[in-house]
């Protein structure tokens, strides 16, 4: 039976209709200026910056760390609503949209090399001033809960063991093994990530949005996996601190591995995934009513006006 033109109003997103947006927008992203690039990936950096600090002070306060995960979504919500550039959705989107003759590879690496920029540039930037404001300008030295410290200097104390631990521990102690480790942490991470992003597109109301996102997103959090652009504000702040930990081993042994990692569970398990099952028109399924709110929508929530 026909579906009825008016369903295109209601608050859900046909997954073809969805792709084909999705498609159509990656195409123009890819030719986005690179000055946009910069801008809206330093406040997807700085926001997701802020957001991690949010969540370990949160987990540290109330001795609940599940709580700080929970919380922790706001800032991808915010990168969503506003259409700013987040380089881990863009290893999904980028393809897709190259994949269906609306990009190239050569554009694609363009885009996925100016946006990490700038989301390490707003990542820095955050990590340097909360590093300020965490040790009170210098006079206040990071002191874990086990040894007694509170409020500020915990968090400062927190972050360093992150740091350490994510870079030292789990990964260059193991060698090759830890460098696999890294990078199939990075795979599960960005699988999460990109799926919150999609779930988020296939609802038209701001409600339904932030919840789509907000439970995968929590999910990668609380498992602990590896997202490049936390990772960026973690393994900048903690030297900054004070951790000692070298910044060549911090990009060969977690940003190189989780960035690749980032890239294939992006790219593969959702940009692939849903191209080679959506993509194929279908006769009498799409309403004929052309839906501008929805292609307003999805340019404004995947960066590409």
């Amino acid at each position: 039976m026909p579906m009825d033109p008016t369903a295109s109003q209601m608050d859900y997103v046909l997954p073809n209709e969805l792709v084909d947006g999705m498609i159509t927008a990656g195409g123009k992203k890819s030719t986005v200026s690179v000055k946009n690039l910069l801008l809206r990936g330093f406040y997807s950096g700085a926001i997701l910056g802020l957001a991690t600090c949010l969540a370990i002070t949160v987990g540290i306060q109330s001795k609940m760390p599940f709580l700080g995960s929970v919380l922790f979504p706001f800032g991808f919500a915010s990168i969503v609503l506003f259409g700013m550039e987040l380089v881990t959705g863009n290893f999904a989107l980028l393809p897709m949209a190259t994949w269906a003759g609306k990009s190239s590879w050569k554009a694609t690496f363009r885009n996925w090399m100016w946006v990490w920029i700038g989301n390490f540039l707003g990542t820095v930037l955050v990590a340097y001033l909360l590093s300020i404001s965490l040790t009170s300008a210098g006079t206040l030295e990071p002191l874990s809960v086990a040894d007694g410290g509170k409020g500020w200097a915990a968090v400062a104390a927190k972050i360093i063991a992150l740091n350490k631990a994510n870079v030292l521990v789990k990964y260059e102690s193991l060698g090759s093994t830890g460098f696999f480790l890294a990078f199939l942490r990075g795979v599960i991470a960005n699988w999460l990530v990109c799926l919150g992003v999609t779930m988020a597109l296939v609802s038209k109301s701001v409600p339904g949005k932030i919840l789509a996102c907000w439970l995968p997103i929590t999910a990668f959090q609380t498992m602990g996996m590896e997202h490049i652009v936390v990772n960026m504000f973690l393994h900048t702040a903690g030297p900054f601190l004070g951790s000692g930990v070298p910044f060549i081993k911090v990009i060969f042994w977690n940003f190189l591995p989780v960035t690749l990692g980032n890239i294939l569970g992006g790219m593969v398990f959702i940009g692939m995934l849903f191209y080679s099952t959506h993509r194929t028109k279908m006769n009498n399924v799409l309403p004929t009513v052309h839906d501008e709110k929805l292609e307003r929508e999805l340019a404004a929530e995947l960066g590409a006006r």
